[in-house]
């Protein structure tokens, strides 16, 4: 049993956020050897006597100040040299932020920021398939089960969430299109006050209705 029992597992997280038109990634630098320095999603080793979900609430609160936020566990990444210091299991979760609604408080310690995904980011592990994977999966969601609730303010114009699933989903909307197919799925309330864009026109802001809004999230679209 010993040799069976000489496995150490991980958990990771990778929180995504929408800030500045874009979708970035959390990601901090790695405090100890192997690769210190590197830049790697937050992670922590599971004890004997953790649950996956406490370690997973221990690493959210460390990295951003707040455990009460959109998480859904994602995949286990085996691969048999992921890790240089032996065989470790990584089971990672992934979590949508809005860096103002969810107070998010950065850990400063560790550099925690939020960085833009893109070919430059270059995390070490396999982190960067751990990105991709839940690309992939929110990418899924989003076809079928609303998301924005978790990565917009609470009030927002409809260009801001076509800006989002524009973002998200890495493809351009006919704007004419977009905006009769939301409004066909009937979960947005308009607010009674607008707001002004950049040419100082009036942009109608809306909000997710919640009880329609959860129901999409179960049954889908």
């Amino acid at each position: 049993m010993k040799e069976y029992l000489n496995i150490g597992v991980s958990v990771s997280i990778c929180i995504f956020c929408y800030d500045e038109d874009q979708k970035k990634v959390l990601v901090v630098d790695k405090e100890n050897d192997p690769f210190k320095g590197g830049k790697v999603l937050p992670h922590q080793m599971l004890q004997p006597k953790q649950s996956l979900e406490e370690v997973c609430s221990e690493v959210l609160e460390k990295n951003i100040g707040n455990n009460d936020v959109y998480v859904e566990q994602l995949n286990a990444f085996g691969k048999v040299y992921r890790h240089p210091s032996g065989r470790i299991i990584d089971i990672s979760f992934y979590g949508l932020v809005n860096l103002e609604k969810d107070k998010i408080k950065l850990n400063k310690e560790n550099n925690a920021r939020f960085e833009k995904i893109d070919k430059s980011l270059d995390l070490v592990f396999d982190h960067d398939d751990i990105i991709d994977f839940a690309s992939k999966r929110i990418k899924r969601r989003m076809k079928y089960r609303p998301l924005g609730k978790n990565l917009l303010p609470s009030q927002f114009t409809m260009n801001e969430l076509e800006g989002l699933y524009s973002c998200f989903l890495g493809k351009q909307f006919d704007k004419r299109n977009f905006r009769r197919r939301i409004l066909e799925m009937d979960f947005l309330k308009k607010v009674t006050k607008v707001q002004r864009n950049t040419r100082g026109r009036k942009a109608i802001l809306y909000e997710f209705d919640p009880k329609k809004y959860k129901n999409y999230s179960k049954a889908g679209f």
